[in-house]
């Protein structure tokens, strides 16, 4: 069954782009000084389809899920390195697994 009306149940990820007037900074210099930019909100980003700024409350939960992915990606990343680090310290401790005993 469709939903007809009111929010969506869950917020999907909308495909944003680097806005064109400040690059993605979310600031741009006229001639001296920065100024929030105006396109965007100072967001950096702009809707790919449209090249609209994002209203506030869908930047912010736009930004959310991306900065969720980015952390599941380094929680993966540090288990990754974790397991490499077991795995090479059963070998031995130098380099390929060679010891030192100071003779």
């Amino acid at each position: 069954m469709k939903k007809r009306s009111g929010p969506a149940f869950n917020q999907e990820k909308r495909p944003l782009k680097p806005c064109p007037k400040c690059h993605g900074g979310g600031f741009v210099k006229p001639m001296f000084y920065e100024m929030p930019c105006d396109r965007c909100e100072a967001s950096g980003v702009v809707c790919k389809e449209t090249g609209e700024s994002l209203p506030m409350p869908d930047l912010i939960i736009q930004l959310r899920i991306r900065l969720s992915e980015r952390n599941q990606e380094l929680v993966e990343v540090r288990r990754q390195l974790a397991a490499m680090r077991a795995e090479s310290n059963g070998r031995g401790y130098g380099a390929g697994g060679s010891r030192y005993h100071g003779d």
